[in-house]
């Protein structure tokens, strides 16, 4: 063998040993990189109480060990709206191996009974079960569609009223509403032009002749009924 064949071939050798070392190397990297983006902890800053907390965390499980790069943030936000007691939440990734999570608690506004349950009706528009007890809230009566509620709630709001002003909100089939203000005065409001009504409601209310007044029936238009 001459001398030129030999050092050929320890050529060979030495560029297959460096693309042997080389592929070892990546392999390494490969791993090292894929190990420091696996999510290794989901913070959570949260109003809620310590149960609601505890059940939010467990559902978050499946999203540990998972690269941080391919987790789609939607996928935590389905998980986090199927928790109706959550009114608003931030979802940010803190690379590299971290999910932080920022809960709101949604504000009750009323509750009421549905198939023999106590229910309440949270400010995100959802129904929500709780053990927790609240004894201060306005109590709907009756079946009521949940997105006009929240817009009588709203035209209440815009005239100043607040929804603790009210004690019970009676919903007929017809679509109508009476309220019951302070416990004291029942108002019957119409089924159309509610927003002309509670105008009339608001300038009526701050009258002090009307203390003992029981009901504002508001029903007819143009026309106020008080007895």
């Amino acid at each position: 063998m001459t001398p030129q064949l030999i050092d050929k071939g320890k050529i060979y050798f030495y560029i297959l040993l460096l693309l042997v070392l080389l592929s070892m190397h990546n392999k390494n990297s490969i791993n090292y990189m894929s190990n420091l983006f696996k999510v290794q902890k989901i913070k959570v800053n949260s109003d809620l109480d310590e149960n609601s907390n505890k059940e939010i965390i467990n559902s978050l499980n499946n999203f540990y060990n998972n690269n941080i790069l391919l987790i789609n943030e939607k996928d935590i936000k389905e998980t986090l709206d199927s928790f109706n007691l959550i009114g608003e939440y931030n979802v940010k990734k803190e690379y590299p191996s971290s999910i932080s999570l920022n809960l709101k608690k949604t504000n009750l506004l009323a509750s009421f009974i549905e198939n023999n349950q106590l229910i309440y009706l949270g400010e995100n528009g959802k129904k929500i079960k709780t053990k927790l007890y609240e004894n201060n809230l306005p109590v709907i009566f009756g079946k009521f569609n949940i997105e006009e509620f929240l817009n009588l709630r709203q035209k209440l709001i815009l005239n100043n009223f607040e929804i603790n002003n009210f004690n019970k909100f009676y919903c007929f089939k017809s679509k109508r509403w009476d309220l019951l203000y302070k416990n004291k005065v029942t108002i019957k409001l119409p089924i159309n032009d509610i927003d002309i009504s509670i105008e009339q409601l608001k300038k009526l209310i701050k009258d002090p002749n009307l203390i003992k007044v029981k009901t504002i029936d508001l029903r007819i238009k143009d026309k106020i009924i008080i007895s």
